[in-house]
């Protein structure tokens, strides 16, 4: 039976047009659909509603289902519709009509806002923690070849001398800050939900702030209402905040895609990195990195399929949010793959040394040259125009000494790496232990008793 279920049985046709792949990807959400539940029937104990017997009959049922789901035995089906209706059937058949309690004073409106957020707060967390792995490994790499000298360039064309620890560290510092932009969206999405029913609140004292602890959330997302027409809207929030590390690992791996080219040459990846031509024998792709440049595209336009979905909906609950729930578990999968693709990736470049001084070719120290002319007196403007008539007379400077001159912080002289060390590790402390804090609140939850 359905949750809705009437004295008439839907259309065929029209019950597959709405239900569509709706239950295959509540499979996710099982565990937490059930550790909302638990919440929920606390609360339910809390003022009246249930016997500690019953709750405690409810509470085994619901754990159960939770093993049930780790072992892969509690497979939710078409005729099932959603991953409520197949736990509270289940639960029914098991339990008896003590199960018939467990929906009270709920809508499945607020209970799949929960059933998701804590999903992606798992989620999320466990992408952080990999972005800092990303920020670290970035750096390490800058550490082991801090002087290794390659060229800068804008518009693509060779501009001053650089570093590979400049490059790396470039994207160490970046993929760190956009930490800054995750914390503000995880914060944003770590609001319970739970009691807001189907907008407009329940007819019952509960407690919500009771439920929003024992859930982990921080606080309650107080107006019934918001809580509902924020679904998408906190979606996007979050899948936003990711938008800043697929940039930067699009942008490594387009740096890649030019510098592995035989004509640069400044890398060196695995061979089993590279895939083949079907009928080119000497061909080995960077399949892996345009296929990174490409899933970076995709994970936008995921992110803007939620808007669109979204976008001009009537206040309250709306049949349309059912379909942001795949473009949000796919772009958070798909998040998390690129920041492992490009672990691997940084984990296991070599650079080229030869190749990259030999691309250190004079005109790179044109610069340094309108440089030493205004230390010997000479305004920048005559210095630059002297330069530029007499660039075909430009030598090449010792490299090594280029470098150090670029003293300021920042620069390949003095790129701050040991306080970026600092900074990477107290930030991976902090998110390890907000991971642990939340599976420690969580595990209380699901202790038998």
């Amino acid at each position: 039976m359905k949750l809705w279920q009437k004295d008439y049985t839907p259309n065929k046709r029209i019950e597959t047009f709405v239900v569509g792949k709706d239950y295959l990807l509540d499979q996710s959400l099982v565990r937490f659909d059930c550790l909302g539940s638990i919440a929920h029937i606390k609360g339910l104990l809390d003022i009246g509603i249930l016997t500690q017997d019953e709750f405690c009959t409810l509470k085994k049922g619901l754990l159960e289902i939770i093993e049930l789901d780790t072992e892969g035995r509690f497979i939710i089906q078409f005729n099932d519709e959603d991953v409520h209706t197949k736990i509270e059937n289940h639960l029914v058949e098991k339990l008896g009509d003590v199960a018939k309690k467990i929906h009270t004073g709920r809508s499945r409106n607020d209970q799949v806002l929960t059933a998701i957020r804590l999903y992606a707060k798992e989620r999320f967390l466990a992408i952080e923690e990999k972005a800092i792995s990303l920020s670290l490994s970035f750096l390490t790499f800058a550490e082991k070849y801090l002087m290794i000298p390659m060229p800068g360039r804008t518009h693509l064309q060779k501009a001053m001398p650089s570093s590979l620890g400049l490059w790396a560290g470039a994207f160490s510092e970046s993929t760190l800050d956009n930490l800054i932009i995750m914390d503000a969206g995880y914060e944003l999405y770590d609001q319970s939900p739970l009691g807001s029913g189907a907008s407009y609140g329940i007819p019952l004292p509960l407690n919500r702030e009771l439920t929003a602890e024992l859930l982990s959330f921080s606080k309650v997302q107080r107006n019934t209402l918001y809580a509902n027409n924020s679904r998408g809207k906190f979606e996007v929030s979050l899948l936003m905040s990711l938008l800043g590390v697929t940039f930067d690992i699009s942008k490594f791996s387009n740096d890649l895609i030019l510098f592995l080219l035989p004509e640069f040459n400044y890398f060196e990846l695995p061979e089993e990195f590279f895939l083949g031509s079907s009928i080119m024998p000497q061909k080995k792709n960077p399949s892996f990195l345009e296929m990174i440049r490409a899933k970076s595209n995709t994970f936008i336009s995921l992110v803007f399929q939620i808007v669109s979905i979204v976008n001009n909906l009537p206040s309250g609950y709306n049949q349309d949010f059912q379909e942001t729930k795949e473009p949000f578990i796919k772009g958070l999968d798909m998040a998390e793959e690129l920041i492992e693709i490009a672990s691997l990736i940084i984990e296991n470049l070599k650079p080229n040394e030869a190749s990259l001084r030999k691309a250190c070719t004079p005109e790179i120290f044109a610069q340094d040259k309108a440089i030493e002319l205004v230390k010997e007196g000479m305004p920048f403007r005559e210095a630059y125009k002297k330069i530029a008539k007499e660039i075909d007379k430009v030598k090449t400077s010792e490299i090594e000494e280029a470098l150090k001159k670029r003293s300021h912080i920042g620069g390949t002289g003095n790129l701050g790496l040991p306080i970026l060390r600092e900074e990477i590790l107290n930030k991976q402390k902090e998110i390890v232990q907000r991971k642990e804090n939340w599976k420690k609140r969580l595990s209380k939850l699901i202790i038998p008793k």
